[in-house]
């Protein structure tokens, strides 16, 4: 087994095999990876723990209309996000309904670089970042990106027949993949899901934004922030 058979079966979420540990065992990077992912893992349950509130779930469905509208001004975006996630996290599942039948091509095209190739932008290491700021100034600038969560890394990386920039983010409740498409248009926002894995693809000013998370609650949330 080698670091990107590791981290694909990781994200899938069918537990560690005994494979997989071995492996882990003799490699820092991918033992460091278990390390992060248990932690956010951690995190999710203490915030599924919360007790859900009489109408939850009918406040959910208004709060992810909101966010399917136009932005709410009077937030800034990173309160936004923390308020978001706050109650979405608190029953992740609920939002499952949402997602039901979705396959939109651009969105499972997201999910498919996560299963197949993050892992391998991450070996091959990230750009600088004053590139970075450069060529996704236009589209989603890194200041915009930052006041959501922590970026751990940037690079580019093939998707389809163009060029995608793949952010990793950090955010309160989980680790999210951004995939910044400068010059792919699209005419609507579309979703998907695979694998356990839920995608969002979002149309912007120029180019446009895939979000991927294993949270549909968190992938959401983290939508609505990038389009506040």
């Amino acid at each position: 087994m080698n670091c990107l058979e590791y981290r694909r079966a990781l994200l899938a979420g069918e537990g560690e095999t005994d494979a997989m540990r071995g492996h882990r065992l003799q490699c820092a990077s991918c033992a460091e990876t278990m390390r992060e992912h248990r932690e956010m893992e951690a995190d999710l349950r203490r915030a599924l723990e919360l007790p859900v509130p009489v109408g939850f779930e009918d406040q959910l469905l208004q709060a992810v209309q909101r966010l399917e509208g136009a932005p709410e001004p009077a937030m800034p975006s990173r309160r936004r996000f923390l308020a978001a996630a706050s109650i979405t996290a608190a029953a992740a599942g609920t939002g499952y309904l949402l997602w039901r039948d979705r396959e939109d091509p651009m969105a499972l095209a997201c999910i498919q670089f996560v299963m197949r190739d993050e892992a391998k932008s991450l070996m091959m290491g990230a750009m600088p970042r004053a590139e970075a700021a450069r060529v996704l100034a236009d589209t989603l600038p890194l200041e915009r990106i930052e006041r959501i969560g922590r970026i751990r890394h940037i690079a580019p990386c093939p998707l389809g027949e163009g060029t995608a920039y793949h952010v990793v983010l950090m955010v309160p409740q989980d680790k999210v993949t951004l995939l910044v498409m400068p010059d792919t248009t699209l005419p609507a926002r579309g979703r998907a899901i695979r694998e356990g894995l839920y995608a969002t693809v979002l149309p912007m000013r120029r180019g446009s934004v895939g979000v991927v998370g294993t949270s549909s609650a968190v992938v959401e949330s983290v939508a609505g922030a990038i389009r506040a």
